[in-house]
């Protein structure tokens, strides 16, 4: 067989346990992404005490991830487009297990604090770079199934999670070490959540680096040599029966991007006019970023930022706050036996009350703001904080109720597997975003805990589900040389979509509490609306 595009060069290598190795290491990726995000959340009151932490300290712990997240997004989006994916995505990796345990020897807040930052600035090259790995080993027809068993994976951390914390957390134990001193067992949790990152690192030694990207980088026999590697695991027979001997440059791609590298290093021009170290880096990361911002992209790039952002804000926002809302409700009716309100009743029941209840109401519900009002809110401890005597706890009921709320990640990405083919991944996504939708805004409208509780799983599985869904359309949306970038500005926008959650139910939630329901589902509905523009079939899935 002569010269064949590589669409078809693919398609020709099989699916098999090559691609079955790939999905676990690649969608490994997202599961770390997960531990990174929302373990500080059952960090926050296990290590409250011996951190000498207010509420303030514990809402900037939270957020100060994601933070770390934005600013990496931009910087590994261009270097994976430029220096390789695998490489990327090995070296951030081994970075966050690294900055994971340092920070279980962390000596006060503001070293918590800082190698937080530092472990989402790392970890957002994994998650967004992950997904153009993924979807660069498969063909049109396998990607958007490949792309939703991704979507398995963020269930899988949301399960590992609670899990470790479960086991660990509640742990009465203390040592004493260098630097620290008395440690408990919080540290240990630490390490652990910086483990997925170790072993997924040690996975992506064992995979190539992209074809896709070595094609258009214009390295087309490295790029051949993958591909025969890939069709020898999975069919078990030699190389050389591989049928395709040459690939077709990648035209689109190539041109493009081999004229940017060139006049970014100076090379395209006299060599006296060669830009300076710090001037050429600039300079090749705007001639990366803009081109989504031309005519030709403009529409797709705010189409895959503003749409992640209401999904991401969905996907987290939410979830950080459950706690908080549950033992709200749950103390409102234990003070009211029988009777049945809507969380925000609840919420306005516990801050209102009247007559003769209303001092020991004002005291109580202070004693529970001081343990809920931060994000971390929720996990109450059982004991007052001693600084003298660090004995904080987690309560059991915490781990339960997230062990459900994983186990709804988890089947809503294995359904879905069954319903991206016959509907495909632009209807899929439209369906499921306005089922969020519908249901974030019915949030405040049913009566019974059991009832929120079941929305909240189908808001935060079903949001969780379509990030991994979205990054696939996005991908598709454009050529190979800007997709590692598109995917991280969109998963920078989504996160910036995190804080912008988080900070709305902290400001709503006790002032105009139905308000924040309606905007939750409310900006969901309208990435229903955006996604309905997108188009039936990614401009350049093929």
């Amino acid at each position: 067989m002569g010269a064949v595009p590589y669409e078809e060069a693919i398609a020709l290598t099989g699916t098999g346990r090559f691609h079955l190795l790939l999905l676990i290491i690649s969608g490994s990726t997202i599961t770390c992404t997960t531990s990174e995000i929302l373990g500080p959340s059952y960090l926050l009151p296990a290590a409250a005490c011996d951190l000498r932490m207010s509420d303030l300290d514990k809402g900037v712990l939270g957020a100060i991830v994601y933070i770390g997240m934005i600013f990496g997004s931009h910087f590994w989006g261009y270097l994976a487009d430029t220096a390789g994916r695998r490489n990327v995505i090995r070296v951030t990796l081994f970075a966050d297990a690294v900055v994971a345990l340092l920070s279980a020897f962390a000596p006060n807040y503001a070293a918590l604090v800082t190698l937080k930052f530092l472990s989402g600035f790392f970890m957002t090259a994994p998650q967004a770079v992950a997904y153009a790995y993924l979807g660069e080993f498969h063909s049109p027809d396998n990607r958007a199934r490949a792309f939703v068993w991704a979507g398995v994976f963020p269930a899988i951390g949301l399960l590992l999670l609670p899990a470790m914390g479960w086991l660990v957390l509640p742990q009465p134990w203390a040592v004493s070490l260098p630097l620290v001193g008395e440690a408990h067992a919080w540290r240990l949790y630490v390490v652990l959540c910086g483990l997925p990152s170790f072993l997924t690192a040690v996975g992506f030694c064992f995979l190539p680096e992209s074809p896709k990207y070595l094609l258009g980088q214009g390295r087309d026999q490295e790029a051949l040599a993958v591909l025969q590697k890939v069709f020898r695991v999975n069919s078990g027979r030699p190389a050389h029966e591989y049928p395709v001997t040459a690939l077709l440059p990648a035209t689109s791609d190539a041109g493009a991007k081999k004229l940017a590298d060139a006049e970014a290093s100076g090379t395209a021009a006299d060599p006296a006019s060669r830009p300076a170290g710090v001037r050429a880096v600039l300079r090749s990361v705007w001639q990366q970023t803009a081109p989504l911002f031309t005519l030709e992209h403009a529409l797709s790039t705010f189409l895959a930022l503003f749409i992640m952002f209401g999904i991401i804000a969905g996907a987290n926002g939410l979830p950080t706050w459950l706690p908080e809302l549950f033992n709200r409700m749950a103390l409102w009716e234990g003070e009211h036996p029988g009777a049945s309100t809507s969380i925000c009743g609840s919420v306005e029941g516990l801050l209102h009350r009247d007559g003769a209840a209303a001092g020991n109401a004002s005291s109580s519900l202070a004693r529970l703001l001081r343990t809920t009002r931060s994000p971390s809110a929720a996990f109450p401890a059982r004991r007052a904080l001693d600084p003298g005597a660090c004995v904080a706890t987690v309560e059991e009921a915490v781990f339960v109720n997230n062990l459900y709320l994983g186990v709804a990640a988890l089947l809503a990405p294995v359904l879905s597997v069954y319903c991206v083919v016959p509907l495909g991944k632009r209807n899929l996504l439209i369906l499921s975003l306005f089922l969020t939708g519908a249901c974030g805004v019915a949030l405040d409208l049913v009566r019974s805990s059991l009832a929120f509780m079941a929305l909240s799983c189908i808001v935060v599985a079903v949001t969780e589900m379509c990030i991994s869904l979205f990054s696939s359309v996005v991908v598709d949306l454009f050529p190979t040389h800007l997709r590692a970038m598109a995917v991280s500005l969109s998963l920078m926008c989504g996160r910036m979509g995190s804080i912008a959650g988080n900070f709305m139910f902290g400001a709503l939630l006790e002032n105009v509490c139905p308000v924040t329901f309606y905007a939750l589902g409310g900006v969901l509905l309208v990435c229903t609306a955006l996604a309905c523009a997108l188009p039936r079939r990614g401009k350049f899935g093929d």
